[in-house]
This record gives structure tokens, sequence and C-alpha cells, in this order.
């Protein structure tokens, strides 16, 4: 398993963030190996973010990045992959 640079990883959750809150790539987005979704609730206007435990948090969009934060290097390198 590849380990990220902080300075990699540090742009790869603000490009998730971005992705979420600027650009509005996707609602939703499954990170599988993290065992987190994160979904955007837009009666709500907050991300519902579920964990593999099946609890639910809440985060405002500015928020957003402290649940992103703690992806598994795995995930956030998979996302790059995709979201080139």
């Amino acid at each position: 398993m590849e380990i990220m640079k902080e300075e990699q990883r540090q742009e790869t959750i603000n490009k998730i963030v971005r992705n979420f809150n600027d650009y509005q790539v996707h609602d939703s987005y499954w990170f599988k190996e993290s065992e987190k979704q994160i979904e955007w609730s837009r009666h709500q206007e907050i991300y519902l973010i579920l964990h593999k435990d099946k609890t639910w948090d809440y985060a405002e969009p500015r928020h957003l990045e402290m649940y992103v934060e703690n992806l598994k290097d795995q995930d956030l390198l998979e996302y790059n992959e995709i979201y080139q």
C-alpha cells in the first residue's frame, strides 16, 4: 500500500472539498477503504456523513474538511486517479 506525502494528502483533501462544495462534481461519494459515505442533503443544506459503524454525522460545507481529513490514503489515491 502506497503512503501519501503530507503535501499530496492535503492537496487531495482540498480537491475533494472543492469538488463537493464549489464545483458540485457529486452529491454523494463512497470511500471504500475508510467505509465512509459523504452525501449532500439538498433539503437540509448539510452534508450527511455515514460511518462504518452505521452512525451519522452532519457537517456544514465549511466544516466538510474535518471529515475528509480522516480518510485513508488508499481512498485519497483512488480519488486522485478518478478525478485528475
